[in-house]
């Protein structure tokens, strides 16, 4: 079954070339322009992924990001010209699965777009009944997926993946603020200063929403935050 991917690019001599390209290595390929007419594909449509442009006239890519992760689980990879490191910070603190900037590598895409989908198609499976395992939160490091007590899986975007891991492996025990925000690379922060409560707030409610449960994560004044509660770490 090929993969469904909703392209979303104002420049229309890019979008064509673009879409060409992905057709071209198997994917099925729809593309729009603006969010106005992004919502009429999504409820058409529905794709596996969004490859989304952040320069769009009327509302911008970040606010789409933003109201498509207040209601889907859908992948996200953004494509743009935007090279500042705030406009990455932001993209990932809104929780987009990967950040593109251009020029860029169109076979890198092609295999972004796969892994991702891998990724969410597997993350959506029922999580395997493990009576050792009742009562304990898990992390799937394989999958970047959070496994409540109860067995609902909630998918993880990178950043909050990599916040989940830092607690996890230090459960019971407060991971400082400074730790947290800490460069995965020497590109690619976990997430700015402002943006870290920004980041939890979110993902607690996002987990509340999905599982019916308090994610526990709690902060520590003067310190950071911690995972307060048994979790068992997957293997990747």
């Amino acid at each position: 079954m090929s993969i469904r991917v909703l392209l979303v690019e104002d420049d229309a001599d890019f979008r064509v070339g673009l879409e060409g390209f992905l057709s071209g290595v198997g994917h099925s390929v729809r593309s729009v322009a603006d969010a106005e007419h992004l919502e009429h594909e999504l409820e058409a449509h529905p794709p596996h992924i969004l490859v989304l442009d952040l320069n769009l006239p009327g509302p911008d890519g970040f606010s789409v990001a933003h109201a498509l992760r207040e209601r889907t689980s859908i992948g996200v990879v953004v494509l743009t010209g935007r090279t500042a490191r705030e406009d990455r910070v932001r993209g990932l603190e809104l929780g987009v699965d990967h950040y593109f900037t251009k020029p860029f590598d169109p076979a890198e895409l092609d295999l972004v777009i796969r892994n991702l989908h891998r990724r969410l198609t597997q993350a959506a499976m029922p999580a395997p009944v493990d009576s050792a395992r009742l009562g304990k939160w898990a992390l799937d490091g394989a999958q970047w997926v959070l496994v409540s007590p109860e067995g609902t899986r909630v998918r993880l975007s990178s950043t909050e993946y990599q916040l989940v891991s830092r607690l996890a492996a230090r459960q019971g025990r407060p991971v400082a603020r400074a730790d947290l925000i800490q460069r995965n690379d020497a590109r690619d922060p976990l997430v700015a200063e402002r943006g870290l409560d920004v980041l939890v707030f979110r993902l607690r409610k996002r987990v509340e929403a999905e599982c019916g449960c308090k994610l526990p994560v709690m902060s520590v004044r003067g310190l950071g935050y911690v995972f307060d509660a048994p979790i068992e770490i997957l293997p990747a």
